[in-house]
């Protein structure tokens, strides 16, 4: 890639001009909701004016200040240096940078989570990476435009236990466009899966937490499995992203994923339900399709299959069969 990155310390500010809408409020009001990619409460909109990294036309300023319509506000946040994430860091991370993207998509190891407190998640051993990490990661990771965000942020979230691409934003911009694609639902989303028991090509659209959720699959072929007797080997398509939507719907269907750890058939414990140990869940976001849009370029990314599906002799022969590496 030969766009060169901005260092740690170059990353421009955010600026927006305000409209009717703001004019007469406090500079305290008039920020909340301005950069929620930065600051997503009133309380951090408060923090950043105590700190001074709020200025008005050019001028840093209080939260006294009342705001007239066409004030230009710059947001200045000082980039910290991520912490080093130590042993957390996977070896060869995998990740793709579409040409003349402000994305890229980073393949998310089963085991970590993607986000969350302290640094020990992909997003915290990312953000190492982007500054510190391998020449062609920093290339991959860093931005190259004048609202690029000091650290690349997940704009989707994988369970701990599924291994799987992640869509990363580098700017604010791409952060917005990316997270209306992933709200509208024209970004497609492809899984592994492997379930207990003989399935069918079929669908689950059972709200989960409240919410409409939709799980489309297709079975790619059955086969024998020690513990569970037979599996069946699924290409699910889930059309909204819900916690744990495809291990709860097949679960609730009497099918739960082969590892299944949190969630069983209907009337079954976890203690009793039968375990096919050592090689964690059978689940991974094997394909993401991103649209194009003021993000960047289309793209269309299937990974190689992982390993542990490969040493089940009839699921091999069957993703080669539908074209799975």
């Amino acid at each position: 890639m030969d766009l060169e990155p901005t260092s740690i310390k170059e990353f421009v500010t955010a600026s927006a001009t305000l409209g009717t809408d703001r004019c007469g409020q406090r500079l305290q009001e008039a920020l909340v909701g301005l950069f929620p990619d930065w600051l997503p409460s009133r309380k951090s909109c408060r923090k950043a004016l105590d700190r001074g990294d709020v200025r008005c036309n050019g001028q840093v300023a209080g939260t006294a200040l009342f705001v007239r319509e066409g004030d230009r506000i710059d947001l200045c946040l000082e980039p910290v240096d991520p912490p080093n994430p130590g042993r957390q860091t996977p070896r060869n991370l995998r990740i793709h940078r579409p040409d003349g993207a402000n994305y890229a998509l980073v393949w998310k190891p089963a085991g970590i989570a993607t986000s969350g407190t302290g640094h020990r998640h992909l997003a915290g051993i990312i953000a190492h990476q982007a500054h510190h990490g391998a020449a062609k990661d920093q290339a991959a990771l860093r931005p190259v435009h004048p609202d690029g965000m000091p650290f690349p942020r997940p704009v989707h979230r994988l369970d701990k236990a599924t291994a799987g691409w992640v869509c990363l934003a580098l700017t604010l911009r791409a952060a917005a466009t990316l997270g209306e694609a992933f709200a509208n639902r024209t970004v497609e989303k492809r899984y592994l899966a492997l379930a207990s028991g003989k399935l069918e090509d079929g669908h689950a659209r059972a709200p989960l937490d409240g919410k409409a959720a939709e799980t489309y699959w297709r079975v790619l072929d059955h086969g024998p499995l020690p513990v569970h007797g037979e599996a069946s080997l699924l290409e699910v398509r889930p059309t909204t992203g819900r916690t744990h939507q495809i291990r709860r719907h097949l679960a609730d269907l009497g099918h739960p994923l082969v590892g299944e750890d949190a969630h069983t058939a209907p009337g079954t414990d976890l203690q009793s339900a039968p375990r096919y140990t050592g090689h964690g869940l059978f689940l991974c976001a094997i394909g993401l399709s991103i649209p194009k849009g003021e993000h960047g370029p289309a793209t269309d990314l299937t990974a190689p299959v992982p390993r542990k599906y490969k040493r089940i002799r009839w699921a091999a022969e069957a993703l080669t069969l539908h074209g799975y590496g």
